[in-house]
């Protein structure tokens, strides 16, 4: 049956009450602006912007974290460093993203980055997620701070937002078609009108 307008109104009012919901607009918002900033092909632009990235991939996954722990328990989560938010989340999701992680990182490209590092490092890097955690779970507060001197965190976590982004799909299908539209004008900031465009 096709919705009228209230209907759907009704429903968009209701789904901005929804806490699970807005946190995961937020997530969203982090994970995109990664992808863009990644996706650019610019060495020298990526140098740049490599580690303002993972702050946001990483920030992408702790609001991820924090969805799946209020769709879950209805309460709010707090902090940042990953694994501990990864323990809040129930045994049966926890193991679904350890297997989509493990699928993850048994892919050939994903193999090669590990094989460069233990070039690099001169040591295996573990590819369990929990060794993950461990050593970049706090890369949104470590890595805002690079400059204070080094952190002795290894960040291997930068897909790990599309990975909670599909767990709480699994849940929360309909959420998959959601997506920010574009900002209400505020008065006194229209875009200007080009005064060369025709009548």
């Amino acid at each position: 049956m096709k919705k009228n307008r209230h209907q759907r109104r009704t429903e968009a009012a209701q789904a901005q009450k929804q806490p699970a919901l807005k946190i995961f607009m937020n997530a969203e918002r982090f994970r995109i602006s990664d992808l863009i900033l990644r996706g650019n092909s610019n060495a020298q632009i990526m140098a740049a912007i490599g580690g303002p990235a993972l702050v946001l991939s990483a920030f992408a996954s702790e609001l991820y974290l924090k969805c799946l722990i209020c769709i879950e328990t209805g309460r709010l989560a707090h902090g940042h460093d990953l694994r501990v938010l990864f323990r809040q989340i129930s045994e049966a999701s926890r193991r679904n993203i350890e297997r989509r992680w493990n699928a993850y990182v048994a892919t050939p490209e994903r193999q090669r980055i590990y094989a460069a590092l233990k070039a690099l490092e001169g040591t295996e890097i573990s590819t369990s997620l929990d060794w993950s955690l461990r050593n970049g779970g706090d890369c949104f507060v470590a890595l805002r701070y690079i400059h204070e001197g080094e952190t002795g965190t290894k960040f291997l976590l930068g897909e790990l937002p599309q990975i909670l982004r599909d767990e709480i799909l699994t849940s929360k299908p309909e959420w998959s078609q959601l997506g920010h539209g574009p900002m209400k004008p505020v008065p006194g900031f229209e875009e200007p009108s080009d005064p060369h465009a025709a009548p």
